[in-house]
């Protein structure tokens, strides 16, 4: 089954209904069970923390009740997995030349499960592995 790995900006954009097409399809095809998204940890802090600051995501604002809604999504597993990052991953991060702490462990990641891209408008993981948005 094919794999893709969503960022913060991908997740909350779902969480508030504000995806691109490209990027919603991607997601429609994760609830169909057609492909397999997976999350690493380090972006569900971002999108708690960007939640519990009250932050908007492209003009809306995602209120913490979602919270609850989110750790069922990621218990259920089905949509979304929620990953770490082993040693192998770390391995993989140490050899990337990417300065921001985040991106480069979701790319490391991106190369860790060898997927297929990376959700998200991040223009500097965008120079580093294949994306959709």
């Amino acid at each position: 089954m094919n794999t893709y790995i969503i960022d913060s900006i991908a997740f909350l954009s779902y969480l508030a209904d504000n995806l691109p097409i490209k990027a919603d399809n991607i997601f429609k095809k994760a609830e169909k069970k057609e492909i397999q998204l997976l999350l690493p940890s380090l972006a569900l802090g971002e999108v708690l923390y960007t939640m519990y600051k009250g932050k908007e995501i492209f003009g809306k604002q995602i209120p913490t009740e979602k919270i609850d809604l989110i750790f069922q999504i990621l218990q259920n597993g089905k949509i979304i997995q929620l990953v770490n990052t082993n040693l192998d991953a770390w391995r993989i991060f140490h050899k990337i030349s990417i300065p921001e702490l985040h991106d480069r462990m979701i790319v490391a990641t991106y190369h860790y499960f060898k997927a297929i891209g990376i959700v998200t408008n991040d223009p500097e993981i965008k120079e580093h592995a294949p994306s959709i948005w």
